[in-house]
């Protein structure tokens, strides 16, 4: 049986999807924002919750106190030591992504969209932030 998807799975997988639409592999990178969370800053609660470890399921990113722009560079050079992907996503994952005033994350939102290499954008948050 021939597919439609351009190789040989019977579904349209992500990756799949992807690489045709960019032309290569896109890998993720995780980007740390700094923010926290109102299960953890006091809002609503201070433990937390079941999502997120102590480091806000980031565990793979950078120090917040780096530039979104550094965190870049720094993740892509970790990934081009295993990899020689050229397109990616820049992911903020730590804790909750839409934690603060909308001109910041504008701000953030934005620098981690300026390298060409980024080709998408992926935040996690909480459904009610």
């Amino acid at each position: 049986m021939i597919y439609s998807w351009g190789d040989e799975r019977p579904f349209n997988s992500y990756s799949g999807y992807f690489r045709r639409l960019f032309g290569g592999r896109v890998q993720k990178l995780a980007v740390n924002a700094g923010f926290t969370c109102p299960n953890r800053d006091g809002t609503l609660s201070y433990g937390g919750c079941a999502f997120c470890s102590a480091g806000g399921s980031g565990d793979f990113a950078a120090d917040a106190f780096l530039p979104v722009s550094e965190q870049f560079i720094q993740a892509r050079q970790k990934i081009a030591a295993k990899t020689h992907c050229q397109k990616f996503i820049a992911y903020f994952q730590s804790f909750t992504n839409t934690y603060a005033p909308v001109d910041v994350l504008r701000q953030l939102y934005s620098e981690a969209m300026a390298p060409e290499e980024i080709v998408a954008l992926s935040i996690g948050t909480r459904s009610d932030c």
